[in-house]
């Protein structure tokens, strides 16, 4: 039976998911290793914050994950957090399992109380689309196209009951002024929107 979990409660996945994302995504990075990235898994491995990176598996088989991370562009540093790294096994593809794990992902970032949550992808922008995200551009990123989509967390009206809370001193959200700014105004978009 497919679960999804927090890699924290299975490190056993790391050195797997560590090969997955050396062999997807190393070319990008110079001086990349599968080495560096069981690092960076190891130090993901949270549960309910960023980063955290979450897992779709069957008994002792990892089938996909994906992370939640603060910054996956570092050329768009100032959206965040990110969804990053969804891989599922190429024999585990049309099962849904990359919808689950983003699904998880989402609740995750909605948990924590962001308004908002990003994601870049080289060729997947379709599938992310039919999963209901909106793309915000389309850009050159580590020499290649890319296409950045958003995923809206809240409601206008959370983001405005929660504005109001934290002006009242009984909340501190990380919600971002100017997007408070412009759902007051009719203009539901955040920075880079």
């Amino acid at each position: 039976m497919l679960r999804i979990g927090y890699l924290a409660d299975h490190p056993e996945f790391i050195p797997v998911i560590a090969e997955w994302y050396f062999r997807e995504w190393g070319k990008y990075r110079a001086g990349d290793s599968v080495e560096r990235r069981i690092g960076r898994l190891t130090e993901a491995a949270n549960r309910r914050a960023v980063p955290t990176v979450i897992v779709a598996y069957e008994g002792d088989r990892i089938l996909g994950s994906a992370m939640l991370v603060a910054c996956d562009m570092e050329s768009r540093k100032e959206l965040s957090p990110w969804v990053a790294g969804v891989f599922v096994e190429a024999a585990e593809r049309g099962k849904g399992i990359g919808a689950a794990l983003v699904e998880r992902v989402i609740e995750e970032a909605k948990a924590l109380g962001f308004p908002w949550l990003y994601l870049f992808t080289f060729s997947t922008e379709e599938y992310y689309a039919r999963l209901g995200w909106e793309v915000v551009e389309r850009t050159e990123y580590l020499g290649a196209g890319v296409t950045v989509m958003r995923w809206d967390l809240l409601s206008d009206e959370e983001i405005l009951r929660r504005d109001a809370e934290m002006e009242n001193g009984k909340v501190a959200p990380m919600i971002h002024e100017e997007f408070v700014r412009r759902v007051r105004e009719g203009r539901k978009r955040p920075p880079g929107g």
